[in-house]
């Protein structure tokens, strides 16, 4: 932001400003005014000069637009604007202090004073009026003349020769004083020229000076690019640099070295997955033989299960067809005597017992039968069982190796 002290500097230009205002007008309005009186005291006849009241009324009109752009010619508004230094310097300060931009540890305006003075000069006067002055003025004296002109024309109606040389000579004299319009309008638009170019030379001289003294508050393009190419230069030797340090020798040797042990990481793991691409193979295989032992186990099973069945039907056979036989031998038991009931007796406890003796030894063939199936299937299950474990473990531990690699 601006300090104070930075106003203060600004507006030690006020030195310069000597003028007045309405000294200006009154500079401006001397001649044009003057003139005007001289033409008014001709009308009067005070003066030997011929002027007729259409053209004294014609040019006090010209005067009178006079008048009205005389505050708008750049002669009076250059003083003007030097009597607003210490508003205008304000403003520029207001205007600074919204528009600052660090650059690089500088900070200054991102605007332009031109900008700036447009904007606050816009107000002093009315540019289409000033610009159009220098054209009014002669382009109303032209009018005024023919104007003149036409109200001093005599009509021609007489039908005598001296009274036509009258007609004649009122013409000449109404033409002679109809110039008199033309030229005030045309010493009008010189007077007015002549004062626009001297105020406008002054203005650009003030506002030269104060952008002068405050073009360090405001960025410049040659500020900017200035810093654009120091800051191009800057980032070009860095870049300088660094492509040095990785052309050195050293940084090379260690980016062939990195790469070459990236490449011999990737064989190792290259390696590792082909020998556990080949272990999963394995393991499948041996899963497939196990599942087809258990399929031939499960088949036996089946088998072994249907043979119990069909010994059981038999062994059940059997019970019903002694139970038959004890049934008759109670029958015929009544009708026999004690010897040959007790020999009959005798003869069926024998073949109970050879019949019980043959139950014994099936059901002991039966039951080492078993006992041998079980124990075969049991060590059959067991080792399956060990070597599934064997190979899961290997493929754990074959995965855990892979992803350690992986990372």
């Amino acid at each position: 932001m601006l300090s104070n002290d930075n106003l203060i500097d600004l507006s030690s230009i006020k030195h310069q400003t000597t003028c007045k205002p309405i000294s200006r007008i009154f500079t401006l309005l001397t001649i044009p005014t003057a003139l005007f009186a001289i033409i008014i005291l001709c009308y009067l006849g005070k003066l030997p000069l011929k002027v007729e009241i259409h053209s004294v009324i014609l040019i006090g009109f010209i005067y009178f637009i006079y008048l009205f752009f005389v505050i708008h010619n750049a002669y009076y508004v250059s003083c003007k604007f030097k009597t607003q230094y210490t508003s205008m310097f304000f403003s520029l300060k207001e205007y600074v202090d919204n528009n600052l931009l660090t650059i690089e540890n500088s900070t200054k305006a991102n605007g332009s004073f031109d900008d700036f003075l447009k904007d606050y000069t816009s107000n002093l006067r009315n540019t289409n009026f000033s610009s159009i002055a220098s054209g009014i003025f002669p382009t109303l004296g032209i009018l005024g003349t023919f104007i003149s002109i036409a109200l001093s024309m005599p009509d021609f109606s007489s039908g005598t020769t001296t009274a036509l040389e009258q007609e004649i000579s009122h013409l000449l004299g109404g033409v002679g004083t109809a110039f008199y319009v033309s030229i005030y309008g045309i010493f009008l638009s010189i007077w007015w020229t002549f004062f626009e170019k001297i105020g406008m030379s002054r203005f650009e001289h003030d506002t030269f000076l104060i952008k002068e003294s405050t073009k360090s508050f405001f960025w410049t393009k040659i500020d900017i690019e200035s810093i654009h190419i120091k800051s191009n230069i800057d980032n070009f030797s860095k870049m300088s640099e660094i492509f040095e340090k990785l052309t050195s020798s050293n940084m090379m040797e260690n980016i062939n070295h990195l790469i070459e042990k990236r490449v011999e990481i990737l064989d190792e793991i290259l390696k590792k997955e082909l020998i556990l691409s080949t272990k999963i193979s394995e393991n499948i295989d041996n899963n497939e033989k196990l599942s087809m032992m258990l399929k031939d186990m499960t088949l036996n099973m089946s088998t072994t299960i249907t043979n119990f069945e069909q010994q059981k039907d038999s062994y059940t056979l059997s019970a019903q067809l002694l139970n038959n036989n004890i049934g008759k031998l109670n029958s015929h038991m009544d009708n026999l005597s004690s010897d040959n009931l007790k020999a009959i007796y005798t003869n069926i406890v024998k073949s109970i017992e050879t019949m019980k003796n043959d139950m014994e030894k099936i059901e002991w063939k039966f039951k080492q039968g078993l006992d041998e199936y079980d124990a075969k299937f049991t060590d059959k299950l067991q080792n399956s069982l060990e070597s599934i474990d064997e190979q899961t473990v290997k493929i754990i531990e074959d995965l855990t190796q892979f992803k350690e690699l992986s990372k």
